[in-house]
């Protein structure tokens, strides 16, 4: 976008006064287009303008941002094998495109193996290794003095599982980088398409919307798994040559492979021998004896419509299939479905917004085990309209 074709006269007055005001941060970079985010983020107003960014530069200097590109840091190698983000080409307004497999990614096994900070400052390397090269070779990226540079994001739902959008640690570490990216990065974002969307992620959107601008809401458009119909949206943004051929582009691998995976992996199932060892705490937990091809079934009372159920648990050996089920009478909603946990290196935590008040089953099931299962558990039902402690 060019900065100053977009601008009133009355805006670049304002761009000017706000350069007078913040001349002494030491700003990451001292163009129009950088300050110009600030003032767009807050409406123009210049005191709001203002603290927005000396609250961000106080954060990139508590966590060393400007150093994050140099040989100090070195991201773990769990995440540079299997968090799927990337760049593959720009779009019509010569923005970077990134393709993000979330879907792909193992998002339990990352923070298994890796801590929730390890992961936010891996995604703002990847996002500051980007800047870095846009603002140092503006003739490659083409880029006209005091444009205002954005990100175009494909955002693959394809493989999403209710794991992304009920376990507490994965929704935890969303929404602190959400946070993080709207204070930091204002106006970076120009569009996403979330494509392969399965109707689960509705749970997801009514978790993060609170956290996110409506500004920023709008820029997102949700397309389920038609692949023709969100082809086409993209190409409207997106030149051919510049996206891979699973994506509705042209551009393949060295040896043909259309996902591109030179450029964005495929994410993955997380090896265990990446996991962290966790001391695991039974504090304020109940124990459940299960014994080998049987079940156990807990039931909770929820009053109000809204309520969160929410539950904390982990093995002494091994995985056990959890699910959470809805009681209509004398048949069982599947509300969580099944689904097998590996929780005896580190605890699961999860929640669940109930918006039918009743009878809510928590059931553990060992079947096809043949070893008896020690569960320790927390399990409790909060009126809260909050997803999110």
């Amino acid at each position: 976008m060019d900065l100053y074709a977009e601008l009133s006269e009355n805006q670049k007055t304002i761009l000017k006064q706000f350069r007078e005001v913040v001349k002494d941060c030491q700003l990451p970079n001292s163009e129009d287009a950088y300050l110009a985010r600030w003032l767009i983020a807050r409406d123009f107003d210049i005191p709001k303008a203002e603290k927005m960014l000396r609250n961000s530069i106080e954060w990139r200097s508590q966590f060393k941002i400007d150093s994050v590109l140099n040989d100090d840091y070195k991201p773990p190698e769990v995440l540079t094998n299997y968090v799927s983000a990337g760049v593959v080409g720009q779009d019509k307004l010569l923005n970077p495109v990134w393709i993000v497999r979330y879907g792909l990614s193992d998002m339990k096994g990352i923070l298994r193996s890796a801590k929730k900070m390890d992961f936010i400052m891996y995604i703002v390397y990847l996002v500051e290794g980007r800047l870095a090269k846009v603002v140092a070779d503006p003739k490659k990226y083409n880029r006209v003095p005091d444009a205002l540079v954005q990100t175009t994001i494909i955002f693959d739902l394809e493989g999403l599982s209710m794991q992304h959008v009920t376990n507490k640690k994965i929704i935890d570490t969303g929404i602190k980088l959400a946070k993080f990216y709207e204070a930091n990065y204002p106006e970076y974002l120009h569009r996403v398409f979330a494509v392969n969307a399965p109707k689960i992620v509705s749970i997801l959107t009514t978790v993060m919307k609170p956290f996110l601008p409506e500004k920023t809401m709008s820029k997102i458009k949700f397309f389920g798994h038609d692949d023709q119909e969100w082809k086409a949206a993209i190409l409207e943004c997106v030149n051919p040559d510049q996206l891979p051929v699973a994506y509705g582009g042209t551009l393949t691998d060295p040896d043909g492979n259309p996902n591109c995976i030179t450029m964005v992996n495929m994410g993955g199932k997380v090896p265990k021998s990446y996991y962290l060892r966790y001391k695991t705490d039974t504090t304020n937990k109940k124990s459940l004896s299960i014994p080998k091809d049987s079940k156990e079934q807990l039931e909770f009372q929820v009053k109000e419509s809204g309520s969160m159920l929410k539950w904390d648990f982990h093995s002494e050996e091994g995985d056990i299939a959890f699910a959470v089920y809805r009681m209509e009478g004398s048949e069982s909603i599947s509300i969580v479905p099944p689904n097998r946990v590996d929780c005896d290196m580190s605890t699961e935590e999860g929640e669940i917004r109930c918006d039918e008040p009743g009878v809510y089953i928590v059931e553990f099931d060992n079947n096809g085990n043949t070893r008896s299962k020690k569960i320790w558990y927390a399990i409790s039902v909060v009126d809260s309209i909050n997803p999110i402690d």
